[in-house]
């Protein structure tokens, strides 16, 4: 039936995938020697042939010799080299002597393609008395294979080379149906090449899993079922592997394919029902049982993604949509990863005429805001030779372009390392080298502290008032709209993170964010919109206040787009700008960082009554801690439409709190989102019980890769540490206490400077405040608290010390009252701890 579309739409479906030309095939693998088992048929034996026509040694596994045997004699008639290794690796011992025997015939094994596999095309009521075929199902599709590679591995690390391609279903995705005891063994052993996957790599060997959708091969059986399912042939197959040899990705799946474990956790109830309704029909030996009790207790899953749908209806963001604008828009994500590359090009298919962006320059549509961007890639490729093997940072404030910078690397296949505003000369210079940039795009102010880093790579101007210092994006966008588009990249650019800074330089963040992980996480994240009341509606704008360099600022960013919505930008934060954006644009949607909600509170009342904000659905808070008492002003101002959320740079996502969460308990930073992991453990790794504080850890697929600059984050049992030390209450909502590394312990009793800066920061007369400890021969550490007044009042250390006292326990009082005209902070609002001893004192007498 599939043979029968057109390619792009088989394409599309995963009928079929792209391969690799012959040329490049035979750069990757001529002169190497390549394992293929499972080789005596279907996609091995068609991988087999392939391989050895483009010049690799093929090493031919399998049970049957005589297959092998003329599989072998046909390839060396056709001019290749083979040579045949007989094996049945459901003899796992046999397994392991086929390693030690290749390695000793061959010298060494550059690939290895684990093809083999056994299905159980039988149900489980006929398997009761045959467990024989079901252990040497798991023999042949997951020891047999760990047992063949554990013996070559050693071998790839040694030399510090090797890739391992994993030929398995899409079915490892799905809901078993006909084969259990096969999917469960090749899900196990793709688990287990996980696992290994990150030891190995680090001593040069590469792994792919491949999952197929299905094959018309011998292995499928005569159901008819399969007629009507769209296939690939096993040529077709084999050229998928072929395009794992050459580009090496991680995983290689139908689009559909990597979605289908998080369709399954959202509506597992109903999945399995339909399934069961399938086995009654169609298994004769299928035990009727009476139904009474069947159906009772909807599975609060299914609960879950009923108020999803009455979020997602209520957001209106599901709509007709032209077939080939869609088609268009998935070409898109595919090809440039799930970034603003794609995220221009998806909205100007999908909203194309809505207003996409707002800035001091005005207003531009998303086909303009995506025009430009393709104009600049264009551009950048043509006019300034950028490819994508390079490296693009931008340091730039709130404005379009940023976007059309962003987006233009994203069209290049480049990595995009976003700046801090603040850095420091020689930071930057640090950063830039550290980081291998060799293109920089940042506005006029920045052009001074780009001079004095020394770097010395392309410069592009954005933003700038007067005579840009170098090439203006403006003017390259303009030349770029009548250029060809530049070539298409092999593979998505990463977004290079920075870290905060607070404790040094920043370091880099890598993270390939790729379909295979966000569609999962997109999917199970639907489970939490019944969470959000009212709801933001696609097309009302979106006030985006945090600096886009920012996680938290580069999510909004993507919001808008993937939303449908205008983003609203400014340079620079201002309180009273902000609202009157909010005003003129009636924006649903406001995403600002602690300290800009605090000082849109500090506005005199009157100044604030005066903007009608009337429009906002939500306010979404993150990045800093959210003071109980700031969290309640907001909402008392707003309405019940504060959020806070809590992630890392590392960690990718975490928890959310809503409205209800924020006014029953104060401090919280709600629960976990759908699809993320949180546990509370302690200095040995156990998990503690609610109410005792201990370092925060967070499992999910968006977990950072490492630091640009070596090392990583904590690992227990797949979960990464936060650096932050929490605890969870009775209703399972996440509180943090503080940093790790900011706990202090004085005489005897360990203190967390955030619930005092938060009750100091409650003070009427306070405007900001922060506690460090300082050594002290009695107590081991006393408690400083650094204080900025409000303007006009007058504060002493002797008011500030009982207020707390009367608050908190006696050993949380600060000994000493510093007080200052500001804090250091980084642009997010993070406390820059380390500078406090640094700040001059004022005098409040």
């Amino acid at each position: 039936m599939s043979e029968l579309l057109p390619r792009p739409v088989r394409l599309l479906i995963g009928a079929t995938s792209m391969g690799v030309s012959d040329r490049r095939l035979r750069d990757a693998v001529a002169g190497k020697v390549v394992l293929i088992t499972g080789a005596s048929s279907g996609v091995g034996e068609a991988s087999a042939r392939r391989l050895a026509k483009a010049g690799a040694t093929v090493l031919l596994v399998a049970r049957r010799v005589e297959l092998l045997e003329r599989l072998r004699d046909e390839i060396e008639a056709g001019g290749g080299t083979a040579f045949v290794h007989s094996c049945d690796l459901s003899d796992v011992e046999r397994a392991g002597a086929l390693a030690e025997e290749v390695l000793a015939e061959h010298g060494h094994v550059d690939v290895v393609v684990s093809n083999a596999g056994v299905s159980i095309r039988r149900w489980v009521s006929e398997s009761y008395d045959r467990f024989r075929d079901i252990e040497r199902t798991i023999n042949t599709n997951y020891l047999g294979p760990v047992r063949l590679l554990l013996g070559l591995l050693d071998s790839m690390r040694e030399r510090g080379s090797g890739h391992i391609v994993a030929v398995a279903t899409v079915g490892v995705s799905l809901p078993p149906l006909r084969w259990s005891a096969y999917i469960a063994s090749k899900a196990a052993f793709e688990t287990w090449l996980a696992g290994v996957a990150p030891e190995v790599r680090a001593d040069g060997v590469r792994t792919t899993s491949i999952h197929l959708q299905l094959v018309r091969s011998p292995m499928l059986g005569p159901f008819k079922m399969w007629r009507y399912i769209p296939g690939m042939s096993s040529e077709e197959a084999a050229g998928i592997v072929a395009r794992a040899i050459v580009q090496r990705p991680r995983t290689i799946a139908p689009l559909w394919g990597r979605m289908a474990s998080a369709v399954t956790d959202l509506a597992q109830a109903p999945l399995e029902l339909l399934l069961a309704n399938y086995a009654r029909r169609t298994n004769p030996d299928a035990r009727r049982r009476a139904s009474a009790g069947a159906g009772r207790g909807v599975p609060s899953i299914a609960g879950a993604a009923l108020g999803s749908l009455g979020t997602i209806a209520g957001a209106r963001v599901v709509r007709p949509v032209r077939p080939d604008r869609l088609a268009r828009a998935l070409l898109a994500f595919h090809r440039y990863g799930p970034g603003p590359g794609s995220g221009t090009a998806v909205a100007a298919e999908l909203y194309g005429d809505r207003p996409g962006l707002v800035d001091e320059r005005g207003s531009v549509t998303f086909g303009e805001l995506d025009r430009g961007a393709r104009a600049l890639a264009a551009a950048l490729h043509s006019e300034l030779g950028v490819t994508a093997s390079e490296r693009i940072a931008i340091m730039c404030r709130n404005h379009r372009g940023f976007v059309h910078a962003a987006a233009a690397a994203g069209r290049l296949g480049c990595d995009l390392v976003p700046l801090n505003n603040d850095f420091a000369a020689v930071q930057l210079g640090e950063v830039l080298e550290r980081e291998g940039v060799t293109v920089v795009v940042h506005d006029e102010e920045f052009a001074e502290l780009f001079d004095e880093s020394g770097f010395a790579g392309r410069r592009i101007t954005a933003w700038h008032d007067g005579e840009a210092s170098g090439p203006a994006l403006d003017e390259l966008i303009a030349t770029g709209a009548k250029l060809p588009k530049p070539p298409e990249p092999a593979e998505p650019g990463r977004i290079i993170t920075l870290t905060s800074g607070t404790t040094g330089t920043p370091k880099g963040a890598t993270r390939a964010v790729s379909p295979l992980a966000m569609a999962p996480m997109a999917i199970a994240g639907l489970l939490d919109l019944g969470r959000i009341r009212p709801v933001p509606r696609s097309g009302e704008p979106i006030v985006v206040a945090p600096p886009l360099f920012h996680l938290f600022g580069y999510l909004g960013m993507m919001a808008a787009l993937a939303f449908g919505s205008p983003m609203v930008l400014r340079r620079r934060f201002d309180p009273q700008d902000t609202l009157a954006q909010i005003e003129q644009t009636s924006a649903g949607l406001l995403l600002a960082v602690p300290t800009m909600l605090k000082r849109i509170m500090d506005l005199p009342p009157a100044v604030r009554d005066g903007y009608d904000a009337g429009s906002v659905r939500m306010v979404l808070s993150g990045a800093a801690p959210l003071a109980p008492e700031l969290a309640q002003a907001v909402m008392d101002q707003f309405g019940p439409v504060l959020y806070n959320g809590y992630a890392s740079t590392e960690v990718g996502s975490g928890t959310l709190a809503t409205p209800s969460d924020l006014r029953a308990a104060p401090g919280t930073v709600g629960r976990p989102i759908a699809g993320t992991k949180v546990k509370i453990l302690d200095d040995a790794g156990s998990e503690l019980p609610e109410g005792e504080t201990g370092r925060i850890f967070v499992g999910s697929p968006l977990l950072f890769e490492g630091y640009t600059g070596g090392g990583s984050k904590e690992i227990v049992d797949g979960m990464m540490s936060t650096g932050d030390l929490g605890h969870f209450d009775a209703a399972g909502r996440l509180f943090i206490d503080g940093r790790d590394d900011d706990m202090i312990v004085s005489g005897g009793e360990n203190v967390f400077p955030q619930e005092i800066e938060e009750m100091l920061q409650s003070h009427e007369g306070v405007a900001d405040a922060a506690v460090m400890g300082v050594s002290d021969e009695r107590f081991g550490q006393r408690l400083a608290a650094f204080v900025v007044p409000k303007t006009g009042t007058s504060l002493s250390e002797e008011e500030l010390s009982s207020y707390i006292k009367q608050r908190l326990a006696r050993y949380k009082v600060p000994r000493e009252f510093t007080f200052v005209d500001e804090l250091p902070r980084t642009a997010t609002g993070k406390l820059r701890r380390r500078q406090l001893n640094e700040l001059q004192p004022i005098d409040q007498s």
